[in-house]
């Protein structure tokens, strides 16, 4: 037999939320050092020769921002019924 517990997938859900929104935070402060490092070096990173780390930074942050958030969503959404008795 499997035992349910609703309240628990919704403390996870809140969980994985609040540790969504602290990457999104993340993801801003790193694209926000992204747009300073390119406006400062200009031609050598950017459009014309490629991205350098700071930018796949930001990008990798703000998937995972996203990911975590919306699996937090899905969790605490989800109202599935408790397994019956046997």
């Amino acid at each position: 037999m499997r035992i349910h517990n609703i309240q628990d997938e919704q403390v996870l859900g809140a969980a994985l939320m609040v540790l969504g929104l602290s990457l999104g935070g993340a993801a801003a402060t790193a694209a926000l050092l992204a747009t300073v490092h390119m406006a400062q070096t200009g031609p050598m990173c950017g459009p014309t020769l490629g991205h350098c780390f700071r930018c796949v930074a930001a990008c990798a942050l703000l998937l995972t921002a996203m990911s975590t958030a919306g699996a937090g969503a899905s969790l605490m959404t989800s109202r599935r019924a408790p397994c019956p008795a046997s």
